[in-house]
């Protein structure tokens, strides 16, 4: 049983700093790789929202890796980015289904998805 905890510990860790350098990348070239999963070229305002995107996925992931410094706080991040990663799959989900990007996002969507329910299991677990 603690061996999970440790693993999952370690796999919340590697997943927050992908966040942060994910993020960090929409940021500095959001029409670029936007360009990769998208459907049809991004404009300008689609690189724009791209790029705030990362912004918040910078946010996130960083705040995790304070937070797992910081115990007293870690329940209440991995809730929120629970909820972040959660949310983010279903709306990549959608946005495949909706023609606004090509089926391989879906490989984000499950990343993400499987990434939140890993940090629900961490919190109930006592992170």
């Amino acid at each position: 049983m603690m061996q999970i905890l440790v693993l999952e510990r370690l796999a919340t860790k590697v997943i927050a700093a992908i966040t942060v350098l994910t993020g960090a990348a929409q940021v500095i070239a959001p029409g670029s790789l936007l360009a990769l999963i998208a459907d049809t070229p991004p404009d300008r305002l689609a690189a724009q929202l791209f790029a705030t995107v990362g912004m918040f996925m910078v946010l996130f992931g960083g705040i995790l890796l304070n937070a797992q410094r910081r115990t007293e706080a870690l329940s209440v991040v991995l809730l929120w980015g629970a909820f972040q990663k959660l949310l983010a799959s279903a709306f990549v989900a959608w946005g495949v289904t909706h023609g606004v990007f090509i089926p391989a996002a879906l490989l984000v969507a499950m990343f993400d998805g499987a990434s939140g329910l890993l940090y629900l299991d961490l919190r109930r677990r006592g992170g």
